[in-house]
Order: structure tokens, then sequence, then C-alpha cells
């Protein structure tokens, strides 16, 4: 069995091209590497490199090799990351979701349902959060768009509650009469925004290209800064009914679809019974 500091000091080697920035980059002196490349050739039993005066490359034997070592080092990280998951996953809840208020309305029914286990929440994108569930990092995500994996059998997928974006305004704003606005109507405004807010940020950036987009991603800072100043601000339908507006300020909906989104409730496929009882508290 050949030992994983070899395989690991194999593959730099293998994408640095040569040992001294390799060595560099495994912060251990380039004779030692060169020890190491000699002897992971030796437990290969086959030459690995071709040798020139005081110089060493990869043979097309030992690209293969070092191909194949990459993989092994990725089943190995994969190993551990799946272990040390599952482990957690016995006295943890762990929520991956796409945007923080979905995931803050959920929170009290997890914590009602599971008494007596941690429950924590991580943002991430899509992608990663079905990733993540798939590896056992996440027990449930939240997503803004119907996985294709509910197809292939691999997910379970529910609807979970919708949400549409909006602006807060000055109550004296010119845009704070209407009873709904679409991006066109926010073209080369500054408008403030809460970093938490996830996809929501690249939605606006796509839809809002002559618009600044002022983010914070303290929470507390932008409400600070929302009070002492007359800049509208992103919110949507869904945090105007858990907060009223503040006084002298109106909130008025985005009509455009991408302004809209259903958010999805996703677990792997067998582990829907334990989270099918939830109280979603009417979402």
């Amino acid at each position: 069995m050949i030992e994983i500091y070899l395989l690991e000091q194999l593959t730099t080697f293998a994408k640095c091209g040569t040992l001294s920035r390799a060595a560099e980059e495994l912060h251990i002196t380039q004779p030692a590497l060169s020890r190491s490349m000699k002897k992971i050739e030796e437990e290969f039993g086959v030459p690995l490199f071709d040798r020139a005066k005081s110089k060493i490359v990869l043979n097309e034997t030992g690209k293969i090799a070092a191909q194949y070592a990459a993989r092994v080092l990725e089943s190995d990280r994969e190993m551990i990351e799946r272990t040390v998951a599952f482990d957690r996953s016995r006295r943890t809840i762990t929520l991956g979701a796409c945007a923080s208020l979905p995931a803050r309305m959920l929170m009290p029914a997890l914590h009602e349902a599971y008494r007596g286990m941690a429950v924590t929440t991580e943002l991430s994108d899509d992608e990663k959060l079905i990733r993540g569930l798939k590896n056992h990092i996440y027990q449930l995500v939240i997503l803004h768009e119907l996985p294709e994996s509910v197809e292939d059998g691999e997910i379970f997928c529910r609807s979970y509650m919708e949400e549409r974006l909006a602006v807060t305004f000055p109550a004296d704003h010119p845009l704070a009469t209407r009873q709904e606005i679409t991006f066109q109507d926010l073209s080369g405004l500054s408008i403030l925004a809460h970093g938490g807010s996830g996809f929501w940020i690249d939605i606006c950036r796509k839809n809002l290209p002559d618009t600044k987009l002022l983010i914070q991603d303290n929470m507390d800072m932008l409400s600070e800064i929302v009070d002492a100043s007359t800049l509208p601000v992103f919110n949507s339908d869904r945090a105007v009914k858990e907060h009223e507006d503040a006084e002298g300020r109106v909130t008025v909906p985005i009509a455009d679809e991408a302004a809209h989104v259903t958010y999805y409730l996703a677990c792997l496929k067998g582990e829907e019974k334990r989270y099918r009882d939830l109280n979603f508290g009417g979402i």
C-alpha cells in the first residue's frame, strides 16, 4: 500500500512540473522530495520519470500514475468528509439554504421537531447545496430551483414557500406611490441590499446592470443605514409580513417574473419520512 503522503507529493509534482516548485508548495526540501519520488517509483516497480542532469520529468507511465493518485486522494478526502458528516448528523441537523429568510422561517419548526439536537444553518448556492446533501454534509436544503436529481429519484423535494422581491422607499419617493414596479423603473438608482440575500443579489445584478447595489453583510448595520438615510432598500413580501415597514417608508413589490421565486425543501430519497411531519406553521 502506497502511503498517502507519497501520492500527495506525486500529484503536486505533476501539477508544478519541477522539483523546486513542488518542494516549495509542499514546504519540504528539494532533496526530501527527490527521495520521495524515488521511493514511490520503487513502490510502483516501474519507471515513472525521465531523468536528465539535475532534472526529472514524468514519463507517460508517470503521468498515468499521477492521474490515479489524484483519484485516490479525492476518494480519501470524500471518505473522511462523509464519515465526519455522518457522525455529525447523528447529533446535529444541518440545514443548507440558498437565502437567509426561508432558512430563518424554518428554524423554529426544526428546533421543535428535534429537541435535544443542535440545529445549524449554512448559506450557499443551489449547486453546492445539492452536492453537500448527497455527501451528507446537510440533512435538509432549501433551493430556489427544482433540482434535476429529483427526476433520477436520488432526492426527495417538495415546494416550501414563495417569495417576491420588493423595494422599500421613503414615503416621498416618486416610486413609493406605485402599486408595483419593474426592474426597469429601478435603473440608475442606488439601492441598499443585505449580503445574506444569497441568489437574490445575483438576480439583481443580472436585471439591474445600471443600478448601484450598496451591499451590507451585517443586518444591524444595514438597519442603521436605512434609518439614517433616504436610500431605498431591497425587501420582499415575506420579510414585510414578518416586520412592518418603518414609519415614513413604503414597500412596493417588483412585478417582473425574475423577481418571484418558489423555494423547495429537499432531502435524500429515503429520508423524507423523517421530515414529513415538520410543522411549517402554515408556510
